[in-house]
């Protein structure tokens, strides 16, 4: 897991491997993604660390400056990518219906049966480490205290929303892929003891936002998409337009520290 060590190091490392046309990329990028959530006079809460950090070194243009933005987007990216390939299974398994994807999410606000869902798939690994704030070693840097829950949230919704009938099957594909991880056996007996309605009707209206808000810095999980008629071929148009989204930061995250193509990159890198 990472330590103060490990960031300190990723530092020394940009310092001496990011040439100027990594340098280029990932300054293209942070700026892009900055913009994206409002700039700083619009962060969100969740987002302090990485907030606090703009305000303190108000320019991105230090090479020092990129390292802890880089690592929390790319962090970010990663659960994403997970969650994204988790959803797109149950698709394909007939148990979401991509119709979930059609209206805009509100991510600031929850229904009963979707905080339960959510509470159920924070149960595993990959989200559960995200939510431990109080954890000694932080996901990346820039943290801040504030788990980034916005990805499960999504996937909570898209399962409300697209339920096909039979939500037993979908937990049971969500543990068998492991895409979020091993079951948190400790984290599961709480959820078993405490949750009071584990179970949810589908409702295509969860979550439901007329305009959507500025997203949170980093989040790129599609929604909001009017196709009228999801064919096997939309699906792998739009599948693909977004997996390209975690491949870019991915290649601009390998450059800017010279890490080789062919290294798998694990989250906590």
């Amino acid at each position: 897991m990472p330590h103060a060590a490990c960031f300190q190091d990723l530092h020394n490392q940009a310092e001496r491997a990011a040439t100027p046309d990594a340098n280029a990329l990932a300054n293209t990028l942070l700026n892009n993604e900055i913009a994206k959530c409002g700039g700083m006079d619009d962060m969100k809460l969740c987002d302090r660390g990485i907030s606090n950090h703009l305000a303190s070194c108000h320019v991105i243009k230090r090479v020092r400056n990129r390292v802890g933005l880089l690592q929390a987007l790319y962090w970010r990216a990663h659960q994403q990518s997970a969650v994204l390939n988790l959803f797109w299974e149950l698709v394909a398994l007939g148990l979401v219906n991509p119709e979930a994807l059609k209206f805009p999410i509100d991510l600031e606000s929850r229904s009963e049966a979707c905080q339960s869902l959510e509470w159920h798939l924070g149960c595993f690994e990959l989200p559960y480490y995200e939510n431990q704030v109080d954890c000694d070693d932080e996901p990346y840097e820039l943290w801040g205290s504030r788990a980034f829950n916005a990805p499960l949230r999504w996937l909570a919704t898209m399962i409300v929303r697209g339920c096909t009938g039979d939500a037993g099957k979908i937990m049971e594909v969500v543990a068998e892929s492991r895409c979020l991880g091993p079951l948190n056996m400790k984290a599961y007996d709480v959820y078993l003891r405490l949750c009071k309605n584990k179970s949810f009707t589908p409702n295509l209206d969860e979550g439901l936002l007329e305009v959507p808000r500025l997203p949170p810095f980093g989040f790129w999980l599609l929604h909001d998409i009017p196709v009228k008629d999801w064919t096997d071929e939309c699906v792998g148009v739009v599948r693909c337009k977004y997996i390209s989204q975690f491949d870019h930061i991915e290649n601009v995250y390998k450059q800017f520290f010279k890490f080789p193509d062919e290294i798998i990159m694990p989250p906590d890198v």
